[in-house]
């Protein structure tokens, strides 16, 4: 339900009230119950409820997309790089005997 701020123009007494749309405005003042009060209009307190976007407009860090890790990708080889190196032959020890 939304919040809405009254204003009586006979007594200046501002007042806030749950109400529901459909709601008829409320016209007696509570305090000096006059016919004298208007709507006020104000800031809205926007709010998303449910699975998706927060408030501030980002998303769950889970739903981000992840970025693609460019630096820790190795660059790749050609085919030539690889036949012209050769594998070094391990050298044995001599045992004693």
């Amino acid at each position: 339900m939304p919040l809405y701020e009254y204003v009586c123009n006979a007594c200046h007494y501002e007042f806030e009230e749950l109400q529901k749309f459909s709601d008829l405005p409320i016209e007696i003042c509570p305090k000096c119950e006059k016919r004298d009060v208007v709507k006020k209009i104000s800031l809205t307190a926007f709010q998303l409820k449910g699975e998706g976007w927060y408030k501030d407009g980002y998303s769950r860090p889970s739903e981000t997309p992840k970025k693609e890790a460019t630096k820790d990708k190795k660059p790749e080889t050609k085919a030539s790089d690889t036949t012209s190196k050769k594998p070094e032959a391990k050298k044995e020890k001599p045992t004693k005997k």
